[in-house]
């Protein structure tokens, strides 16, 4: 398959084959692939693929396209969190602190996302431009959205 990806000719191709769990090593696996990426400019890359869906239900076509899908995961949520918050370097290793650690941030990109809306130019603030507008009056903002009972992002500005 021959696409272009961020302005680059990427070709991807991509060979299956039925497997067992035993096989592979992997409970369930009904599947295995080898996909070959090659972008210009770049080194080629092999990634090794499993998956429990049998060679019927998901061929190879189908799996190009959902393994092209599942970095849209990658490149939304989880980028805004690792660089607004630097999440990939977080050293939390507790549970319990890890779900609330983990729905603050998610609370806290989505009030911004709701913020940047009301911005004159919201494609040019940053969540460092919300935390220094919600510091600038000692968090009273944002603890007053987060407990009102019919919160206004507007104030917040």
């Amino acid at each position: 398959m021959q696409e272009s990806n961020k302005r680059r000719q990427e070709s991807r191709s991509i060979v299956t084959a039925p497997v067992t769990g035993e096989q592979v090593c992997f409970p369930l696996a009904e599947q295995a692939a080898r996909l070959l990426r090659q972008t210009e400019g770049r080194k080629d890359e092999l990634v090794a693929l499993i998956t429990s869906a049998e060679p019927s239900r998901l061929d190879a076509s189908n799996w190009l396209r959902l393994n092209r899908d599942a970095w849209g995961i990658e490149n939304g949520l989880h980028q805004r969190l690792d660089v607004s918050h630097n999440d990939d370097r977080c050293r939390v290793r507790n549970h319990n602190a890890m779900l609330v650690l983990g729905m603050m941030l998610r609370l806290s990109n989505s009030l911004f996302m709701q913020w940047s809306g009301y911005q004159r130019r919201p494609d040019h603030v940053t969540t460092t431009d919300f935390q220094s507008a919600l510091s600038e009056d000692h968090h009273r903002p944002g603890l007053r959205l987060a407990l009102s009972k019919y919160p206004n992002l507007k104030r917040l500005s």
